[in-house]
């Protein structure tokens, strides 16, 4: 069984996670400027390449998820963004420290223990 390990990185906290719930969505955000000559051909203007990564659990105990949320908020309040790392189960650098910009959402609380359901957290790259 293969696994990956998640690292989220701030000045206030580390949290590294065991991902077993796979895959770990990755797609490309372009950063591109198409212009239309007056010949009818178009020219483009590549400008910037970036990634986003979308990780899904469908069940949260209630202490990971403050973790997280808390990773969310220091965004906000402490104008910061974390850093994101993902490694094999080898301790394989997939993605290197990368700064992303969060997005929390889930599909509220299930139990009288805090549990979550259909958490998605969403790391979009950006710069620090």
């Amino acid at each position: 069984m293969s696994f990956y390990t998640m690292t989220l990185s701030d000045s206030s906290d580390t949290m590294s996670m065991t991902l077993l719930e796979v895959p770990i969505e990755d797609k490309d955000i372009e950063g591109t400027a198409d212009n239309t000559t007056i010949d009818g051909n178009i020219f483009t203007d590549y400008l910037w390449l970036k990634k986003q990564f979308v990780q899904k659990w469908t069940i949260m105990d209630a202490t990971t998820y403050e973790k997280l949320r808390g990773f969310y908020t220091r965004q906000f309040n402490n104008a910061e963004v974390p850093t994101y790392t993902l490694e094999d189960g080898g301790g394989v650098g997939i993605y290197p420290a990368t700064p992303v910009r969060l997005s929390l959402t889930d599909g509220g609380v299930i139990d009288n223990c805090g549990t979550r359901q259909n958490v998605q957290l969403t790391m979009r790259e950006t710069v620090q």
